[in-house]
């Protein structure tokens, strides 16, 4: 395998889960001993982290869809002559698609890590040349959507398992101000309408009922903080729901918490679900998009899993975790294995790099350009040459 150029591109102008994972690429893409450059919207705090992690770092207004960042992005990439240029989100696609025209040495590559099919297919066969996709259940809307399967591939998000280590469980409850009795679920998730806070509000009036001690602490910022403020209040559970918003010390609350839960409705995978499976904390679940895929096979049980916008079933799930805590063990242990073997970061980043490498040596064998999807090509290729659990 020959060194590999690669150019990370981000337009997003907070950090979450798909920006973690950007970082981590970066970090492993040095450790094995390949280049990798950063574009990023200014003052953006992935711009920012990854200056602070010794990345070179070129930045550029807002999206980057203005004229002057076009300019400047397509500078770069002329300045630096990447074999990669990997688009870390959807917006991404647009602005580096645009200001890559043209360049046909350069492979194009987009994670999608979304569940929901992508609003204009057209983008993704026009300006990437393969579509990274976070579990099978986003590869599969996407094919939905018109994507060629040839365009798809498979790979797993992985999470830093030292990161989640270096969690303290009695740090992170006096950080909650817990007493030792005290029970308490933790979910780390955006504030926003797919990731089912407003789902779990109504689960946890339902919970208290049973377990009247019990503290719900819901990790994350977003659009919705009012309005899940507002609905805590008029379930009359504001006394047992905390809102911490953005934290740096998330793998103390995650080893704080009795169960960790995540009620989405759509999610490619469910990073903070892995975060909770490597921290041995049992996992109470909804079955949206690819969450399946990370439990595995249901007839031994790693979580508690429910239907997604299932309220009741969350409820009764939740109860039965808190209530059962030698049977929490089991799960958790069994879900701390499974996350071991297939969810960590360097598994992510061998098969992000072996995915480049083999992009890479089509385009050489085709004389430079990328050879044009089979639309016919079955879904199994989507994973072709790579672990799946």
């Amino acid at each position: 395998m020959h060194r590999i150029k690669a150019v990370l591109l981000s337009t997003a102008e907070d950090w979450h889960g798909g920006e973690q994972q950007a970082l981590l690429l970066a970090q492993g893409l040095r450790r094995h001993d390949h280049d990798c450059q950063v574009l990023a919207r200014r003052g953006a705090p992935f711009a920012q982290r990854l200056r602070a992690g010794g990345f070179p770092v070129t930045e550029f207004l807002g999206k980057g869809w203005n004229p002057v960042a076009q300019w400047s992005i397509r500078c770069q990439l002329r300045r630096w002559q990447p074999d990669i240029l990997h688009f870390n989100d959807s917006h991404a696609l647009t602005t580096g698609g645009c200001a890559s025209w043209g360049m046909r040495r350069i492979i194009r590559v987009v994670s999608r890590r979304g569940s929901a099919p992508p609003r204009s297919a057209i983008r993704y066969r026009c300006f990437a040349d393969r579509v990274v996709c976070v579990s099978r259940a986003v590869a599969g809307a996407c094919a939905a959507a018109g994507i060629e399967n040839r365009r798809l591939r498979v790979v797993y998000d992985g999470v830093d398992p030292h990161r989640v280590w270096s969690g303290n469980r009695n740090r992170g409850r006096r950080s909650l101000q817990l007493t030792a009795p005290d029970q308490v679920v933790v979910c780390v998730a955006s504030l926003t309408e797919p990731k089912g806070h407003a789902c779990l509000l109504t689960a946890w009036a339902q919970v208290l009922k049973n377990q009247p001690l019990a503290q719900l602490v819901l990790v994350g910022d977003g659009p919705l903080s009012r309005p899940l403020k507002r609905q805590a209040q008029a379930l009359g559970i504001g006394h047992a729901v905390k809102f911490l918003g953005y934290r740096e010390d998330v793998p103390d609350l995650i080893q704080a918490a009795d169960v960790c839960t995540l009620a989405s409705h759509l999610e490619g995978l469910g990073s903070s679900l892995i975060d909770a499976m490597l921290a041995g904390r049992p996992v109470v679940t909804s079955t949206a998009g690819g969450i399946p895929e990370l439990l595995g096979d249901e007839t031994v049980p790693v979580a508690w899993t429910v239907a997604p916008q299932n309220p009741i079933g969350l409820a009764a799930a939740l109860v039965s975790a808190l209530r059962s805590p030698e049977e929490a063990a089991r799960r958790a242990a069994r879900a701390r294995r499974r996350a071991m073997q297939y969810f960590v970061a360097p598994q992510m980043i061998r098969q992000t790099i072996k995915l480049y490498d083999q992009a890479l040596s089509q385009a050489r064998w085709s004389g430079g350009r990328t050879r044009r999807p089979d639309r016919n090509t079955t879904a199994t290729s989507w994973a072709s040459g790579f672990d799946t659990p």
